[in-house]
């Protein structure tokens, strides 16, 4: 009986070490809760971790990530080191030297710095990775992140250079935190090669016969307090939510970063996420001589149901020519109740989706997002239910081989559209969901594998169906469909194009501060860079 209370006194005793380890940790973090790129390979390991059920689900199903999160998530992972295999060792090695933000030098380290070159020279031997610049005084830190991407693309018929700059400045100081980044890109000027790359998508183009360049940029910034109870911030960053790794139907990073105001609390098992967001008008900015105004007003609360399951209702408007409506900036306010007090003016939409942990290793997830629809109509084809669905399940074997992912998702036609236009679910004519639109269903199937702490490879294909009416663009009014009771015989409306996609990237990091990018796509595409990352 004796010893079974010790074992018992001795369990509880480590299991509040283990709690007070990791508060420690995350209190050590807490002001650097700026968020962190969204590409990089750091959320496939955490995604892996967290299907084989070593780290929380918690922050699963919206991005970016911050450091301070990232961390918390590398503690948790740190703390079953016996579970996981020497490769995972490796890796978590790797970014726990990366995420590390615990300098030891005081005051400021510069680049001419001796110190400082032997860093970026050893950067592999070191307990936290080399920057630019370092700052460290007491409570207050910062960094300096410099990074110059030099690409080489092909498209079978021409190449050219294409380059990113980045400037990145981030620090804390007690409860607040900011970050600040301009990114820079320039591509050669080549006419069998014109089209621009996927990374720009609205906002100022830089394009003149007499330059060899043609140039575009933007920043990215964040300014947040952290209070026991919530955060508070300001951004201009990319917003993603929902499961899927790429392709969410709720708010996808389709579009240029948006500006906006975020709150977020949480509890245990249920977690809130508010943003009221700046949009960009749908025409060019010489043709908006008035400027129009367009807001998004949007809210997430996630439930735990059970250690497995979670669960997560979303709320979203769209509402233009006002700056701002004071019932859509507060954040427990029901928006679609708001709407209909507004007048019913506005484009209201909603989204409710889950995700499972099946076994270790495999998780499914699903959406189920609504424009507009009547119930008593849901299974009658009637045009005006709009909606998506959405599918999907990844599983990442126990051993070292890539994971796979698949994944369905069926778009109504007039999806994201309103009955006027300056309502559409979009920025700069750009959707804030399905990258694909409305009238589209898709199969897609993906891979990725951290082969090693160097080798990192993901790849997918994509099966596309398409309709051609004019219920595939979210800039149409709905109202130009003319017969409202009419019933749809297919799900997808005029004539169906079908087209395959496959795309796949292998990035090799040479020593920390060099990385090696290759990318190919079934297009003839192909791209080689190098990235230097200090």
């Amino acid at each position: 009986m004796i010893s079974r209370c010790i074992s018992v006194n001795a369990a509880y005793f480590f299991a509040m070490k283990k709690i007070l380890l990791l508060i420690t940790l995350i209190q050590a973090t807490i002001a650097q809760n700026v968020p962190f790129e969204s590409e990089h390979p750091v959320y496939h390991f955490l995604e892996q971790q967290e299907s084989r059920g070593r780290i929380d689900s918690e922050n699963w199903s919206t991005k970016p990530y911050s450091i301070s999160q990232i961390n918390a998530m590398i503690a948790e992972i740190s703390d079953q080191k016996g579970q996981l295999s020497a490769r995972e060792i490796r890796i978590l090695k790797k970014y726990q030297r990366e995420f590390n933000r615990e300098f030891s030098i005081e005051g400021i380290s510069f680049p001419w710095d001796q110190s400082a070159r032997q860093r970026l020279f050893n950067a592999d031997d070191q307990d936290i990775q080399p920057f630019f610049i370092t700052y460290n005084m007491g409570t207050t830190k910062g960094w300096v992140n410099w990074s110059e991407t030099f690409r080489i693309q092909h498209n079978g018929d021409a190449g050219r250079g294409y380059h990113t700059d980045v400037l990145g400045i981030i620090g804390q100081k007690g409860k607040i935190a900011f970050a600040t980044r301009y990114t820079f890109y320039r591509i050669t000027r080549t006419d069998k090669f014109s089209d621009l790359p996927s990374t720009y998508k609205e906002g100022f183009l830089l394009d003149r016969e007499y330059m060899k360049w043609i140039n575009w940029g933007y920043p990215t910034s964040s300014l947040t307090y952290n209070h026991a109870d919530f955060t508070l911030g300001i951004h201009r960053q990319p917003v993603y939510w929902g499961y899927s790794t790429t392709n969410s139907p709720i708010i996808s990073n389709n579009v240029n970063p948006l500006p906006y105001i975020e709150w977020t609390t949480q509890i245990p098992h249920l977690r809130f996420k508010f943003i009221h967001a700046r949009l960009s008008s749908n025409t060019s900015v010489d043709d908006d001589s008035v400027q129009v105004r367009r807001n998004l007003s949007a809210h997430r609360v996630e439930f735990d149901v059970t250690p497995n399951f979670e669960f997560a209702f979303n709320e979203m408007v769209i509402y233009a020519n006002r700056d701002f409506e004071l019932g859509y900036l507060n954040p427990v306010n029901f928006l679609f109740a708001e709407e209909q007090v507004q007048g019913d003016l506005d484009n209201k939409l909603m989204a409710i989706d889950f995700k499972w942990l099946i076994i270790p290793g495999l998780t499914s997830y699903g959406t189920w997002f609504f424009d507009e629809l009547d119930f008593w109509k849901l299974f009658s084809g009637w045009w005006g239910n709009k909606f998506v669905f959405q599918m999907g399940a990844t599983y990442y074997p126990l051993s070292n081989l890539p994971s796979l992912s698949l994944e369905y998702t069926a778009a109504r036609p007039w999806t994201y559209s309103h009955s006027d236009p300056v309502n559409s679910y979009t920025s700069a004519g750009r959707l804030l969901g399905l990258v694909d639109g409305p009238n589209t269903q898709s199969i897609r199937m993906a891979s990725s594998w951290q082969i090693n702490s160097k080798l990192f490879f993901q790849g997918e294909i994509l099966w596309l169906q398409r309709g051609d009416d004019p219920g595939s663009d979210p800039l149409t009014s709905y109202s130009e469909r003319g017969n409202f009771e009419e019933e749809d015989s297919n799900f997808l409306s005029g004539d169906i194009e079908h087209t395959r996609r496959a795309a796949m990237t292998i990035q090799y990091e040479i020593t920390q501060p060099a990385t090696i990018i290759f990318h190919w796509d079934a297009n003839n595409f192909l791209e080689l860079g190098v990235k230097l990352d200090w």
